[in-house]
């Protein structure tokens, strides 16, 4: 029996490594795309030349959703962390990314898409301070996901700031530059934290879900508004991303968040087409996975999960 017994593990073991050496070799055999995806899974990251850079934007698939982290040797800063289905993915990418604390998280606004997994961001990792809109008595949502999120950030002591034009924020030689919400609206898409982030000479700008009311609105507040990476606004609807808009930041990309065969439509062709005529290269979540975006402080490179 004993005899047996050793027989029937040794079958075992060897059937497990067989198997294996047989998902190892197809992950070799698919590309980096099925590796990143094994990396993403398990919280590690993949070596890449954009992530190993001083400055790295990654705007990480969450689905019909928004998240980007950006890291520098300075510290973190998280921008939305998508619906609360996807909070663990969002841990997990940040753990793989050695992140042990976020020195400013943005809460562009209080739609569930953005802001949904925010709590759980704000129950594992250390936070210094978010940022969010300042809402009036008036346009503030009685909804359960914004609720959970201030009770987050009182749980865990996090310092709340208002997003108000002209305020500045510094991490090492990277600036945060608060552009927008300009004023009020019942909309909340429109009462999107506009942020324009700046590297040495590389720029990002950051609109959350802000329409094109929005985008005339920061026009004629005379504001700086060029950027390298533009993350378009609103997941690539057509009511963004407007000719004007676009015609001021002159961005060399555009990345789009969004999730695979939304039932919005996201993005739409006629944003594309805007974006295409600007002379933007569009990169998309749905299409590319995880995009990170590198700087060295001059160049862009970039690197995504379905290579």
């Amino acid at each position: 029996m004993a005899n047996k017994a050793k027989r029937s593990n040794k079958q075992l073991f060897t059937g497990i490594l067989l198997l294996v050496l047989v998902l190892v070799a197809a992950l070799f055999a698919s590309g980096s795309g099925l590796l990143d995806r094994l990396y993403a899974y398990t919280g590690l990251q993949a070596d890449s030349e954009a992530a190993a850079k001083p400055f790295s934007a990654h705007f990480i698939d969450v689905g019909q959703g928004e998240c980007c982290l950006i890291q520098t040797e300075y510290g973190n800063l998280l921008i939305d962390a998508g619906e609360r289905p996807n909070a663990q993915k969002v841990v997990a990418y940040l753990r793989g990314r050695g992140v042990e604390k976020l020195d400013y998280v943005i809460a562009t606004h209080p739609h569930s898409d953005h802001i949904g997994g925010l709590p759980e961001i704000l129950a594992t990792f250390e936070v210094t301070a978010i940022i969010l809109p300042r809402l009036t008595e008036k346009n503030t949502p009685a909804t359960q996901t914004y609720e959970l999120l201030l009770r987050a950030i009182r749980d865990s002591g996090t310092k709340a700031i208002a997003a108000v034009p002209g305020g500045v924020y510094s991490l090492g030689e990277l600036k945060l530059y608060i552009l927008g919400p300009i004023s009020q609206s019942s909309d909340m898409n429109n009462m999107s934290v506009t942020a324009r982030v700046v590297y040495q000479k590389t720029a990002f700008l950051f609109t959350g879900d802000a329409e094109g009311s929005v985008e005339r609105e920061l026009l004629a507040g005379g504001g700086v508004l060029s950027a390298a990476v533009l993350s378009a606004g609103h997941h690539g609807s057509k009511t963004s991303s407007t000719e004007n808009f676009l015609a001021a930041v002159r961005p060399e990309m555009a990345v789009i968040s969004s999730g695979r065969e939304n039932s919005y439509g996201h993005p739409d062709q006629l944003a594309l087409d805007r974006l295409a005529a600007a002379g933007a290269r569009v990169l998309r979540t749905d299409v590319c996975g995880t995009i990170v975006v590198g700087s060295d402080g001059e160049s862009l490179y970039i690197h995504y999960e379905n290579q």
